[in-house]
């Protein structure tokens, strides 16, 4: 199904369009959320950004025009402003009994792992499009690889290839990094 096709679908008000939407464009929006408030919320705080981009999307669908650009873009100005949002909504304190309750060491851990799951992120979008998105998609979101590869209209064995070449590129990567060695 052509962009058109699937704006003009969501502006019907077809669900088939917006599963479709939430099928292609789900990794591309936990992206833009992730990179906006990954390293100060949970993943819980994000898949709910994430739902609530595609909530905003259904909302407005009928706002939709085809003329001032992509649903990729939409998207992406959705996912930003959401994220922003979100983090407005966070409160930097924490409360005093889970302040005393945490020992010494936790803090650097917690930071350290954060740091770590950043570090392997950014190495994942330096694969490129569509790298990337094949491996989020099979790392982050389970997905099958035959349907990764009807998503991103290659064969199977291109993204089982990429796959490869993709752990290859991370594994030669994540030797430079001396927290991981």
């Amino acid at each position: 199904m052509d962009e058109l096709k699937l704006l003009k679908n969501l502006r019907d008000g077809k669900r088939d369009a917006l599963e479709k939407v939430i099928k292609l464009y789900t990794p591309y929006v936990s992206t833009v959320v992730y990179n906006i408030i990954g390293q100060s919320m949970t993943r819980e705080d994000v898949e709910e950004t994430v739902s609530s981009v595609f909530v905003s999307l259904w909302r407005n669908s009928s706002k939709l025009d085809d003329s001032k650009g992509s649903i990729r873009t939409y998207l992406a100005t959705l996912a930003r402003n959401s994220s922003k949002n979100k983090l407005r909504e966070l409160k930097p304190s924490v409360p005093l009994e889970e302040y005393e309750a945490t020992s010494a060491e936790e803090p650097y851990a917690e930071i350290e792992r954060q740091e770590r799951n950043s570090t392997i992120w950014d190495m994942i979008q330096e694969l490129g499009e569509p790298d990337s998105e094949i491996f989020i998609r099979y790392y982050y979101y389970e997905e099958k690889v035959r349907r990764i590869a009807e998503c991103v209209d290659c064969p199977v064995s291109t993204v089982k290839t990429k796959l490869a070449r993709g752990r290859q590129k991370l594994k030669y990567l994540l030797k430079g990094v001396s927290v991981y060695e």
